[in-house]
């Protein structure tokens, strides 16, 4: 015989399930709002009440693809995040596996130091940046906006990839290094493909900060060098803000972040929770 159903029970799942749509439309609308005002018209843009029902149109899209250097803005976006990506995600496991394997003079420092590193906000670390690329002549390079990024992540995805390797055993490193393995072999060929899902999550959080990374682009490039965030900045202007333009570059700029989140999901919320130990 079936047990009666608890209205109680009932009303918690109702009232979960509320709250849930209510957060995910909290997250979702402000995307929804960017893409729908880059298919308006000005008239649409510039009601008193917003417009939800209206004739889109792809001219808004039509003008950024014909920006002069588009095509480069864009390149510089992809070098720089993805250049980003490979050198934290390899000089991050590096250091990380450093730190689970071995105590040495000053391990407690330099452990406490990669976390405070993160402490200091950007703009704090921009007048070091902008001296020393203006003394070496980077400044408007790609090579010092990679930098610049590439050192300011890293202490993030150190701390990140630490709680991977502490989930491996030491015998594995003992049992590579008798049958003959040197330690570039050891760390190359075992501990990489054994912390793949943190690695995958590393690369994802990456790659999305250093493609959407605003402040520092700013400073450090002038024309040949910008990213795609900076050429957003650049659409509002001193009398009036472009919206159907900034709108447009915006859900381009968007759709690499959210092509690669969807296709890795998985990788990343198995990269997050399996890493999620004592430093």
């Amino acid at each position: 015989m079936r047990k009666p159903v608890s209205y109680k029970k009932v009303l918690f799942w109702i009232l979960f399930y509320f709250i849930l749509i209510v957060i995910i439309f909290f997250f979702i609308f402000p995307i929804f709002w960017i893409a729908s005002t880059s298919l308006k018209q000005r008239v649409d843009v510039y009601t008193e009440k917003p417009v939800l029902f209206f004739r889109a149109t792809w001219e808004n899209y039509q003008r950024i693809f014909q920006l002069q250097d588009f095509g480069r803005y864009l390149l510089n976006s992809f070098i720089v995040a993805g250049s980003v990506t490979l050198i934290i995600m390899y000089f991050g496991a590096l250091a990380a596996y450093a730190l689970t394997r071995w105590r040495f003079a000053g391990y407690n420092w330099i452990s406490l130091a990669i976390i405070s590193a993160r402490m200091f906000p950007p703009i704090a670390l921009l007048p070091s940046f902008f001296l020393l690329a203006s003394r070496l002549g980077l400044v408007d390079t790609r090579q010092v906006l990679v930098f610049a990024h590439a050192t300011y992540g890293l202490p993030f995805i150190v701390f990140m990839l630490a709680g991977f390797f502490r989930q491996i055993p030491r015998d594995l490193d003992d049992a590579a290094l008798i049958d003959g393995c040197s330690r570039w072999q050891l760390f190359n060929r075992i501990m990489i493909p054994s912390v793949a899902p943190g690695l995958a999550a590393a690369a994802i959080l990456s790659f999305v900060w250093s493609w959407n990374e605003f402040l520092f682009a700013l400073v450090l490039t002038r024309a040949s060098s910008k990213t795609l965030p900076v050429v957003i900045s650049e659409f509002i202007g001193f009398v009036q803000v472009d919206w159907q333009g900034l709108t447009a570059m915006a859900t381009i700029l968007m759709i690499p972040s959210i092509i690669i989140t969807f296709a890795t999901q998985r990788y990343l919320v198995r990269g997050l929770t399996a890493g999620a130990v004592k430093y």
